[in-house]
């Protein structure tokens, strides 16, 4: 796969013929608008099928996989476009493959209940792991359960393992340090937040939870520990399995030294997977953003690795970009939360250039509204594969994505033309198998 940066006077039309791709393939990798709206400083990625196959007469998803040695979630992951249709167009080119490095990663991506059922059964080809995020706990220790039976199902047909993240967030990043200071100083209200775990994952037949808490004093926080360690013996007792995110906020991570920081260790000791992921969605402090970066997250995973095993813990991709008036005053300043593509969207309507910050690896752009100067921070497939090349260079299990409430091919494809993906479950719908 190659990374082309836009440059001025070029088209949709000109990089195709320039880099010998179908037109189409561009338009949908990269998911440009149907007026083929380009700006400069945009990011196209244009990945080279390895192999292709051109479809017969009386082809079948399943003859096409069997005859071409691959599993039909494969042809999926390569071909996204067939998730939206029941049939195949005679002469049509479907991808069979793409020159892969060998490793396999995991991939976990975070979604909410409310996910698109169109956009939900396109994404779950390229999962090893969905967590549905909106499991809120309240101060009694009961857990609102969303309706995601759904979700549930679908994650099992396509051999992704469904997990629940427990939280007092909501799905703005909004919750309380005082549920969790309660609970946490109260055996009862911690035992009865177990049994409730334990009905959830056992009623819904899930893999397991994500102790996604990030909402606590540092007062609090050998106590959380100690919460964790003692519920994860009971899950595990009972063959379920525990992720928890660890937020730098939350767990006191310090750029310049952790000398008595022992909670890293202790989670990662009793955790199955690890997640370093900063809930950037919760605050648009500029500094908060920061931590999405690449700078930091080199930082982070090297102290991380000092203290838990690297195929224990996955690296978080936040995929939001920020639209904040200038001068910039924390807690003051009006700031926008965008999809990356609206940020796009955003600049090829004003038509101005992307610029980009080598350092911290994510393109921004400014412009002006009523007098008011904007500063637009936003991820593209470079943020991406830096993401990727750190996973590679530290061994890690893989990437955790917050969150996949929209499909965007050029995230999918980027991964999928690089990795293997690893399923850890059997894949149990008839249809895909």
């Amino acid at each position: 796969m190659n990374i082309y940066v836009v440059q001025p006077g070029d088209t949709v039309y000109s990089i195709a013929n320039k880099f010998n791709l179908p037109i189409e393939k561009i338009i949908h990798d990269n998911n440009i608008s149907p007026d083929y709206g380009i700006v400069t400083g945009q990011i196209i990625i244009l990945a080279y099928p390895k192999q292709i196959y051109k479809v017969q007469p009386g082809d079948t998803w399943k003859s096409i996989a069997a005859a071409n040695g691959i599993t039909i979630i494969q042809l999926l992951q390569n071909n996204p476009s067939l998730a939206d249709r029941d049939y195949l167009t005679i002469g049509e080119e479907l991808i069979i493959s793409y020159d892969r490095k060998e490793r396999a990663i995991e991939v976990n991506a975070y979604c909410f209940s409310f996910i698109d059922d169109t956009i939900l059964i396109k994404t779950l080809p390229y999962l090893t792991y969905i967590t549905i995020a909106n499991y809120r706990v309240n101060a009694y220790a009961k857990i609102e359960a969303p309706d995601d039976v759904y979700i549930i199902q679908s994650a099992k047909a396509y051999g992704v393992a469904p997990v629940i993240m427990i939280s007092t967030s909501s799905e703005l990043g909004r919750g309380s340090f005082g549920i969790m200071h309660k609970i946490l100083n109260s055996e009862e209200l911690q035992n009865e937040l177990i049994n409730n775990i334990l009905y959830i994952l056992r009623e819904r037949e899930c893999y397991g939870v994500n102790f996604g808490f990030i909402h606590i004093i540092p007062e609090d926080l050998q106590s959380y520990v100690n919460f964790i360690i003692r519920t994860t013996e009971i899950l595990r007792s009972e063959g379920f399995h525990v992720h928890v995110t660890l937020s730098p906020n939350t767990f006191l991570y310090n750029a310049d030294g952790n000398p008595d920081n022992p909670y890293y260790f202790q989670i990662g000791q009793v955790a199955d997977l690890s997640i370093l992921l900063s809930y950037s969605w919760a605050s648009a402090d500029i500094n908060s953003y920061e931590q999405t970066t690449i700078p930091f997250l080199k930082g982070y995973i090297e102290y991380a690795l000092t203290q838990i095993p690297p195929e224990k813990i996955s690296l978080g991709y936040t995929r939001i970009a920020y639209d904040w008036e200038l001068p910039y005053v924390e807690n003051e300043s009006p700031v926008t939360a965008l999809a990356n593509y609206q940020a796009l969207a955003l600049a090829n309507q004003i038509g101005i250039d992307l610029g980009f910050d080598a350092y911290h690896v994510t393109p921004y752009f400014r412009y002006y509204t009523d007098g008011i100067e904007h500063f637009v921070w936003l991820k593209d497939a470079r943020s991406l594969d830096a993401i990727l090349d750190l996973i590679d260079e530290y061994n890690l299990s893989g990437i955790s994505i917050w969150t996949t409430m929209d499909f965007t091919p050029q995230l999918w494809v980027t991964t999928n033309s690089q990795y293997n993906i690893s399923k850890i479950l059997n894949v149990t719908s008839s249809l895909l198998s």
